[in-house]
C-alpha cells in the first residue's frame, strides 16, 4: 500500500486449522524469525523485526478472522521509504509459517498452545502508538482532518497557507516562489530579540508558523505529520495542540536565550518537542517492550542524527531544537499519569493542569530573565563595523608616504578604538552566541591591528622583514571573516 507509514499487507489462510492452531503456528513462526513478540491476544499478534540491513524495526501485525488471516508489515519512526523491506518481511514470515504448518502435527500445536495460554492477553489491554496510528494513503489525505488526525492536518494546512501567502509575488514582490523575503518574514512575525523582548512577545508563537524556504517547510511539515500520527490519537485534539504550542514557544525562547541578533522562525522546535514526547514515553514501561525498542531506535536515531549537525553546519537553529526537545520530554513526564490505561479523568485533568501551569511559569520566568542589552549591543556593533571600514581606507593611499600617515594616524587608531568598544561590550548582558562572536571579533581586531603595525614598520624600515608574519596573519583574518560571515 502506498502512503505513510510505508507498509505492505496481504491475506493468508491455514486450511483445516482451528483458531488456536492458527494463532500458535504464527506465534512459532514469528519466534523462528527472531522477531520481538510485543503482544498476543486471541485475535492478534504484534511483533517487531530486528534493526539490521534487512529490517529496521518494522511492526508486523497478524490479525485472525473467521475466514482469513490479515498480515501487515509497517515501518516505524520517521521512515519515508522501505525499499521493499515490508514485503520481504511478510514473504519470509509466510515461508516460516508454511514450514511449521507442514512439519507440526495438530497434537503438538495444541500442546504448545496449552503451555502458552496464560501469556495471551485480552483485547485492548495494552496501549499502542504504532498499531493504532492512521495510514495516510495519499498526498491529499495529509491535509484532510479526520477522527484521530484532526489538529495535525490543520497545523500543516496553516503553515503551508502562510508560506504560499508570503511567497506570492503579487503581494510581496521581493519574495520568490522558493522563499519569502527576509524583511517580509520579519514583518509577518519572525522572532527577533530587539522586537520580541521589547513589546512584541506574540512573535514567540507566530515565528513557529514561518519558514525560510520550500525545503525548510517540507521537512517540518513531514515531522508534524509523523509525530501527529503517533501522538494525536493518544493525547486527543486539545492536549496535542497544547503540547505543540508550548514546545514551539519554549523553543523560540531558548533561541532568544542563545542568540541576540539572529532571527528565529520555523516549526522545527515544536517538532523536536513532539519527538521528545514520544522518546520519553518509549523510555517508560508505558508501551510494549517490542514497540518501545522500535521507537527508541527509530526516533532516537533521528534525533541524534539531527542534532549531530551542530558539528557540521551553523545554518540550523540548534538552540531552538534542543529547547523544544527538552520541553517535550518534560511535558511527557508530567502528562504521563493521565495517559495510563483506564486512568481516571481527574488524574488526566490534574496532570494536564500541572504540566500547563509549570510550562507557562517557566516560559514567563525565562522571558523576564533574558539578557536585554541587545539594542545597546547592536549600536556598538554598528560602530565596530564602521570603524573597520574606515580603517580599510589605507588601501586607497596613493603613495608610501600617504600610506604610512594613514596607518599611523587612522588604521591603527580605529582598531584601538574597536578594542576599547569591545571592552564596553564585555560588560553588557548578552547571549552565549554573542559572547562567542565577541571573542572572535576581539581576535579579528587584534590581528588587523598587528597587520597594520607590520605594514607601517615595513614602510618605515624600508625592508620586507615582516612578510611571513603578515601572510600568516592575513590567512587567519580570512578564516575569521568566514566564521563571522563578513
Amino acid at each position: 500500500m502506498i502512503g505513510f507509514p510505508p507498509r505492505y499487507g496481504t491475506t493468508y489462510s491455514l486450511e483445516d486449522r482451528s483458531p488456536a492452531e492458527q494463532l500458535t503456528i504464527f506465534w512459532l513462526a514469528v519466534e523462528k524469525m527472531g522477531w520481538q513478540v510485543s503482544e498476543v491476544t486471541p485475535g492478534n499478534i504484534t511483533a517487531f523485526t530486528n534493526f539490521s540491513l534487512r529490517s529496521w524495526n518494522e511492526q508486523v501485525s497478524i490479525r485472525f478472522a473467521a475466514e482469513e488471516i490479515s498480515l501487515f508489515s509497517v515501518s516505524t519512526g520517521v521512515q519515508v521509504l522501505d525499499f521493499g523491506r515490508n514485503r520481504q518481511n511478510i514473504k519470509r514470515l509466510l515461508k516460516a509459517v508454511a514450514a511449521i504448518a507442514a512439519e507440526t502435527t495438530a497434537e503438538t500445536v495444541d500442546e504448545v498452545y496449552q503451555q502458552r495460554r496464560q501469556r495471551i492477553r485480552p483485547e485492548g489491554e495494552a496501549i499502542h502508538l504504532t498499531r493504532s496510528r492512521r495510514v495516510v494513503a495519499g498526498f491529499m489525505q495529509v491535509f484532510r482532518p479526520v477522527k484521530g488526525y484532526y489538529v495535525t492536518p490543520v497545523l500543516i494546512v496553516l503553515n503551508v497557507f502562510i508560506f504560499l501567502l508570503l511567497t506570492n509575488k503579487w503581494l510581496f514582490p521581493a519574495s520568490s516562489g522558493w522563499a519569502p523575503d527576509q524583511q517580509v518574514l520579519e514583518q509577518a512575525g519572525a522572532s527577533f530579540k530587539p522586537l520580541t523582548l521589547f513589546g512584541e512577545p506574540w512573535r514567540l508563537l507566530t515565528s513557529g508558523f514561518l519558514h525560510a524556504d520550500v525545503l525548510h517547510l517540507f521537512f517540518n511539515m513531514y515531522g508534524i505529520m509523523v509525530s501527529g500520527i503517533y501522538l494525536e490519537p493518544l493525547l486527543g485534539r486539545w492536549r496535542f495542540l497544547l503540547v505543540y504550542m508550548l514546545c514551539g514557544v519554549m523553543a523560540s525562547l531558548t533561541s532568544l536565550w542563545w542568540y541576540d541578533i539572529t532571527p528565529t522562525l520555523g516549526a522545527s522546535g515544536a517538532v523536536f518537542g513532539l519527538f521528545g514526547f514520544i522518546l520519553t514515553l518509549s523510555l517508560h514501561r508505558f508501551l510494549e517492550p517490542g514497540e518501545r525498542k522500535a521507537l527508541l531506535t527509530s526516533i532516537g536515531l533521528y534525533i541524534v542524527l539531527s542534532l549531530s549537525t551542530i558539528f557540521l553546519s551553523t545554518n540550523f537553529d540548534h538552540a531552538s531544537h534542543i529547547g523544544g526537545l527538552l520541553t517535550g520530554m518534560l511535558l511527557a513526564q508530567l502528562l504521563y499519569p493521565g495517559l495510563q490505561k483506564n486512568a481516571p479523568r481527574s488524574v488526566m485533568v490534574r496532570s494536564t493542569v500541572l504540566a500547563t501551569t509549570l510550562a507557562l511559569a517557566v516560559i514567563a520566568a525565562v522571558y523576564l530573565l533574558l539578557p536585554r542589552d541587545v539594542n545597546d549591543y547592536m549600536a556598538k556593533r554598528a560602530r565596530l563595523d564602521e570603524n573597520y571600514i574606515l580603517a580599510s581606507g589605507v588601501y586607497h593611499a596613493r603613495n608610501d608616504e600617504e600610506k604610512m600617515n594613514w596607518l599611523k594616524n587612522y588604521a591603527i587608531y580605529y582598531m584601538d578604538e574597536n578594542l576599547r568598544i569591545m571592552d564596553e561590550i564585555d560588560r553588557l548582558s548578552l547571549s552565549f552566541d554573542s559572547k562567542q562572536q565577541n571573542r572572535l571579533l576581539r581576535r579579528l581586531y587584534n590581528t588587523r591591528k598587528q597587520i597594520f603595525t607590520w605594514n607601517y614598520q615595513t614602510l618605515h624600515e624600508g625592508r620586507n622583514k615582516y612578510d611571513t608574519q603578515i601572510i600568516k596573519a592575513v590567512h587567519e583574518l580570512e578564516e575569521m571573516h568566514r566564521q563571522l560571515n563578513y
